[in-house]
Order: structure tokens, then sequence, then C-alpha cells
């Protein structure tokens, strides 16, 4: 279950270590007010009774300095488990789960993720322990000063539950459209931020960032909605709990002292044993904003996490871990019906086997399905319909196992901000210079990479601008060489470039196909005659789409 997996991310002896640290710091800090009456009572401090409250004093204060310190460790834990939790479902997903999505996985990846783990790790056990150490406090005064006086603030500290429970319900729904707005900015934001160019040359920045403003104004309005909802707890625990436990306790105080059943020195500890009482209880006031926006982004990770589970158990127990050896290096599609979410179907029927070592160039207009046959073939896109075996492996069945059996060279090659050796350990983490300058060798670019004057440690730049277009794809493909897998997909690896680069790329994919099978993406001749076969996709109206 996805909540079991989440809330996994905080195991059950964080939250108790929370709770104990609370009740230590609580009773310690109860003990000194008690020695502190005693004392007073017999009107003079000895040094045993001030070695002994010095030494009560210092252990409330290291079980308070502690359990600082350990709930932000236990958040900053929690938030990288549940971060790897939500990046692993964003892989998963692969490019049609999170197409368009852009937005809301940045936030989820990152706000989600921060303040769900706030609220599991550094919310829940210290709200527990807030919640509970009253009832310590008031066993420690019921045995130490006055059993009474403890049973009537008992009764009015279990008031507090209540007043929780009603408000959690009247401020769910606050929570929810706090998420909504979050996630609407972020999406509206990171779009504008990687469509800046294409906004300034329309002329259409002024109207983005406006637009942008608005969403700002709107998730503004909804973080001051919930911490109005704040706000209002935090007064109605005031008003309604802590002012009258407070005077509660300080009136019964008076009364036993002045008929004489209290001493003043009891007195005098059950007063200050009361704001002990109530001072936790304030915390839930001033931190219960965490635990709405904490839900709410809980419930946000559980949505996206509950298909992972939910398709891992319906996964038919053969299909786990399993491949065809008779298959082995084969690319085979039966009656694959395939479209993008959302979207109508693009494929319809469609039959494909390429055999092992063949090289196998698919050809056709633009919208037919060229680029939606690699996405099945990749792994990255289910099909609605029939079965795509790569290397014997179940596509749908075993997405991820199907994409280790694939190297892909794209229209676009993606570089990462850094190095070029460290794009090219993308593919091959533990890696050495040695394979890399192979690898290098193989794209036909080691010569170019030997004459920069940082050799591998050659910065890329953002999106790889600081290299050509040439060079860009020549890197994807020593990456593809690195990832060393049975099946090439090159889906029109050279239409970025001219003609004169081509012809240098054509070299190197020639080099890093053979003894690999082949599906090759291509509009341009010289691509095409580099093919052992062509086959024509003319589009879902024809049988089997192919010719």
């Amino acid at each position: 279950m996805a909540i079991a997996a989440v809330k996994g991310a905080t195991p059950n002896w964080v939250l108790r270590c929370s709770v104990v640290l609370a009740w230590g710091a609580a009773v310690a800090t109860a003990a000194l007010f008690w020695r502190l009456g005693v004392v007073l009572d017999a009107g003079r401090f000895g040094s045993g009774e001030v070695a002994v409250m010095l030494l009560l004093g210092a252990v409330a204060a290291g079980f308070a300095g502690f359990g600082g310190w350990f709930s932000q460790w236990a958040a900053s834990s929690t938030e990288r488990r549940l971060r790897q939790l939500v990046v692993s479902r964003i892989f998963d997903l692969g490019v049609a789960g999170t197409h368009d999505r852009g937005g809301e996985l940045l936030s989820t990846a990152t706000i989600a993720v921060e303040k769900t783990a706030t609220y599991r790790a550094g919310f829940l056990g210290p709200i527990v322990g807030a919640l509970s150490t009253p009832f310590l406090v008031l066993a420690v005064m019921a045995a130490t000063v006055d059993a009474p006086i403890a049973g009537w603030l008992a009764l009015l500290v279990l008031l507090v539950p209540v007043l929780l429970g009603g408000f959690q319900q009247l401020v769910r729904p606050i929570g929810a459209a706090y998420r909504r707005t979050q996630l609407a900015l972020s999406a509206a934001f990171l779009e504008a931020v990687q469509a800046i160019d294409t906004l300034v040359y329309a002329r259409a920045a002024g109207r983005v960032a406006t637009r942008l403003a608005e969403r700002g104004e709107e998730h503004r309005r909804g973080v001051m909605r919930l911490l109005a909802g704040n706000q209002v707890l935090i007064f109605v625990v005031d008003a309604a709990f802590s002012l009258t436990v407070v005077v509660a306790a300080g009136l019964l105080a008076v009364g036993r002292v002045s008929a004489g059943t209290l001493s003043l020195g009891q007195g005098v500890a059950i007063t200050l044993m009361t704001v002990l009482v109530v001072g936790p209880v304030d915390v839930i006031g001033q931190f219960f904003y965490i635990g709405i926006a904490g839900r709410a982004s809980q419930r946000e990770i559980v949505e996206l996490v509950e298909p992972a589970s939910a398709a891992t158990a319906a996964m038919p127990a053969a299909g786990r871990g399993s491949a065809d050896p008779s298959l082995a290096g084969t690319i085979l599609l039966e009656e694959v019906t395939a479209g993008w979410p959302g979207g109508p179907d693009v494929l319809t029927g469609l039959s494909l086997r390429v055999e092992p070592g063949e090289r196998v160039a698919l050809v056709g207009p633009s919208g037919v399905g060229k680029s939606t046959l690699a996405a099945v073939v990749t792994g990255q896109l289910v099909p609605r319909a029939g079965r795509c075996r790569v290397d014997g492996v179940d596509a749908a069945a075993e997405p991820a196992l199907a994409r280790s059996r694939v190297a892909v060279v794209e229209q676009r090659t993606f570089l990462f901000l850094g190095t070029i050796a460290e794009n090219l350990r993308v593919a091959a983490p533990e890696a050495d210079d040695a394979r890399l300058w192979a690898a290098l060798e193989l794209a036909g670019l080691r010569d170019e990479v030997e004459a920069m004057p940082d050799g591998l440690a050659t910065h890329v730049g953002e999106h790889g601008r600081l290299l050509s277009g040439g060079q860009a794809q020549r890197v994807a493909i020593a990456r593809a060489a690195l990832r060393d897998a049975p099946i090439l997909v090159l889906d029109e690896p050279t239409s970025q470039v001219d003609l004169a680069g081509e012809a240098a790329i054509l070299a190197a994919l020639d080099r890093l196909a053979r003894g690999r099978t082949v599906l090759l993406i291509a509009h341009r001749p010289g691509a095409v005659l580099a093919a052992d076969r062509v086959v024509r996709l003319d589009g879902p109206e024809s049988t089997g789409g192919l010719r």
C-alpha cells in the first residue's frame, strides 16, 4: 500500500523516541518544581538540595535540547527516503506518465516531500508528546503534592482532544485548497521558465508575468487562509483551555493554602507544574499549520505512489523478472494499439518483428506514430492492446526491465549541467576514464575532447550549450555505447545537425550498431540507406499500420 510506504519513511522507533524525549523533559522539570516547593517549606537551601535541583535542571535541559536536534535529524532522514520514493515513482511512470505534469511532479518531489517529512518526523511525535505530557505532569503532581487538584486539572485537559478533533475537520478543506493553488503556481512558473526564449520572441512575457502574478496572489490568499485557521486555533486553545486551567489551578491552590491543607511550597509547586500542563498544549497551536499542510502533502504523495503499488500487486507472478531466451536480441510487436494519455490511438493493430542484429529503418510522414512506436519499444508507453517484447522481456509487464535492455539516441540530446565525464557516467556511474575515452573514440569525439583544455572535465553548459549540435549528439552516442544494451533505438538522431555533421554521426552510429539490433526512425535518405530493411508506417487507418 502506498500509504504504508509513505508512513514507513519514518520508522516507528523515531516517533517513540520523540515522545519519550518529551516525557523525559516534562518529568524532570516537574520533579525540579516539586523539590523547589520542598526547599521553600524548609526555609533553607542545603548543598544536597542544590545539587539535586541542578541535576534535575541539567536532565530537563538535556532532554529538551536533544529532542529539538532529534526532530530535525528525523525530518531530514524522512525527507531523503520520501524523495527517493517519489523520484523512483516518477522514473517508473516514464514519458507517458509524466507527460504535461512537470510542475506538479516538481512540486511533489520538493515542497510536498519537505512538508510531509516535517509533518511525520517533526510533528507527529512531538504532538503526541505534547498531548500526553500534561497527564504525566499531573501524575507527578498527584504523587508528590496533591492528588485532588491533579484530578480536577486532568478533567480539564481531557477537553483538548475534543477541541482538536473538531477543529481538524473544520480546516481540512483549507489544506486541500492550499495544495491546489501551490501546484498551479509551481506548474505555471516552471512552464514559463522553460519557455522563456519563446515568450520573449513572441512578446508574450508581459502577459505570462501577469498571469503568474495572479496565480501568486491566489496562492498567497490560500496561505493567509491557512495561517488564519492556525491563529483561530491558537486563540481557542489559549482562551478555552490555557486560561481556564491556569485560573482553576491558581484558585484551587490559593484556596487550599488559605485553608491550611497545603503548604506555601506545595502551592508554588502546583502553580509551576500547571505551566508545564498548558505549555505543551500551546505548541499544538503554534505548529498546527504543519499538520494541515503536512496531511495535504502526504495525500498528494500517496496519490502519486498508489498506482505503482496497485500495478505491482496486479502483475501476474510469471511476468516478474522473466524473459524468453528464444527472443534474445529481438524486437517483437504483436497487434499493438497505443496512444498518448488523453489522446486518440496513434497506432492500431501494429505488428513488427526485428531479428537479432538486424537494422530496420522506420519511415513515414510526420504524425503517423514513429516516435510513439519507439516509446512503446523503450517501455516509456504501455500499449492499450497487444504486446511488445524487447530482448524477450514484456515491455508492458516489466517496463523497467525492458528499458534496461535498450539504449536510445534521440532527436534532441539532453545534456546535464556539468562536465563531459559526468554526462557520460549517467549511463555507467562506475566507468573509469579509460572506458569514457573508449566510448568517445567509438563516437568519433575523442580527438575533439582531447583538444579541449580540460578534456573530460570540460563543462558542457546548460543543456549542452557550450558544445555544438554535432558534438552534443556524439556525446549521446558515447553514452549509449556505455549503456551496452543489446537493443538500440535511434529516433531521428541526425535531425538537429547539418549535412556536414550528419556524416560523422552516421559513421559513429554505424560503429555503435555493430552486434546490436537496431530500430532506426529517420527522414533523411542517408540514414535510411544505412539500414538492412526499410519499413513504412502509413498510419492507423491501414491494416497493421505497416507495409
